[in-house]
């Protein structure tokens, strides 16, 4: 990763951690519910969303916007936080950023006193719960972002009715898409499903939320409640960057050291999910091979056979071809870019580009 970029997402964390622990939200009952809904928040991570807001915000409206933009980059961490939290229930995923996730970690805190099924399905209640705090959470921090008169109220009412009206909203629409398509096309039925139905569905998945963090940004930079032609430049770089995302995360999900990765590999793989790589792969795939990655994939494979699907879809040639549909969506950002005037801003907006298609993690 570029080590000004590096550095800037490192003091954009710390930024909104400093924020969180000057005004923290009213405190949850029971004790489970509290440590289950900022778990995520306090182990960290990459915090892509609330660095683009306060880059936006830095492009068109300098150092005080960037600073101003805090309240909102810190809800808008939140309301990532909240997707996580219920997407590994519903992607059946134990482990969340290397530890345990918040239905696994719930429920392994009540094993002794409950049995494991009832152990296991508190979990999920409690996480369900968290993510709606989370939420809930999110919505009070950003209705902070007017109080020290830096950020007109127009704009916090215009940003909020953005994030929860049409951007959550397409948010929440791409996840179920990718949900159903997990029951529907499962064992085999991913055939099913077209190139642009993919992109589509990753559009409101992942490309919703990075558009509208760099949005809320480009907002308050500019102090208007009404977006112009750069504030929707820097949505549109960020909705294209957030497909580009999304795109390397499915290879990341096939080949990354999981260590690293903070979730277990192959869930795509074992949930059916329709992605990219598994497309190509098999419109590629010769009878016998077709006939296999049907077989396995959804369907209950053993792990032997779903490395060797793995394996499969990168011989023939899914990683590659979704790398290089990556870089179009990366191009398509870098001509966006070029509509916002030079600073030292849109230069680290260049480099949060670049790591969309380089990172490991």
């Amino acid at each position: 990763m570029n080590g000004a970029l590096l550095s800037y997402l490192k003091e954009s964390g710390r930024a909104i951690e400093a924020y969180f622990a000057e005004r923290p939200a009213l405190p949850l009952t029971p004790a489970e519910l509290q440590e289950g809904t900022f778990v995520y928040f306090k182990r960290g991570g990459k915090r892509l969303r609330p660095a683009i807001c306060r880059l936006a915000a830095g492009a068109l409206g300098g150092k005080a916007a960037e600073e101003a933009a805090v309240p909102c980059a810190l809800a808008l961490e939140l309301y990532h936080n909240w997707t996580l939290v219920h997407d590994d229930i519903i992607d059946h995923d134990d482990t969340r950023r290397g530890k345990k996730a918040v239905h696994a970690m719930t429920a392994e805190a009540f094993a002794a006193s409950l049995s494991p099924e009832r152990a296991a399905e508190y979990g999920e209640d409690v996480a369900i719960l968290a993510g709606d705090a989370l939420h809930s959470a999110a919505v009070y921090y950003l209705s902070l972002l007017s109080e020290g008169g830096s950020v007109p109220p127009a704009v916090t009412l215009r940003i909020l009715s953005l994030l929860e009206g049409d951007y959550g909203l397409r948010l929440i629409s791409g996840e179920t898409v990718d949900t159903k398509w997990g029951f529907l096309y499962g064992k085999g039925g991913f055939t099913a499903l077209c190139e642009e139905e993919i992109l589509g569905m990753m559009a409101g998945k992942t490309g919703a939320l990075f558009g509208i963090s760099a949005l809320s940004g480009a907002l308050i930079g500019s102090g208007k409640a009404e977006p112009g032609e750069k504030e929707l430049a820097l949505r549109d770089f960020a909705e294209a960057c957030g497909i580009a995302f999304q795109l390397q995360d499915d290879i990341l999900g096939l080949v990354a050291d999981e260590a690293k990765l903070g979730k277990p590999l192959l869930s795509d793989l074992r949930e059916g999910k329709g992605t990219l790589l598994l497309l190509h792969a098999y419109e590629q795939a010769n009878v016998e091979e077709k006939t296999f990655l049907s077989r396995v994939v959804g369907g209950g494979g053993t792990e032997e056979e779903l490395l060797r699907a793995r394996d499969l879809i990168l011989a023939l040639g899914g990683k590659t071809y979704t790398e290089k549909k990556a870089r179009e969506y990366l191009e398509k950002a870098r001509l966006c870019l070029e509509k916002i005037p030079p600073s030292p801003y849109r230069d680290l907006l260049e480099a949060w580009r670049l790591f969309m298609l380089d990172r490991e993690m």
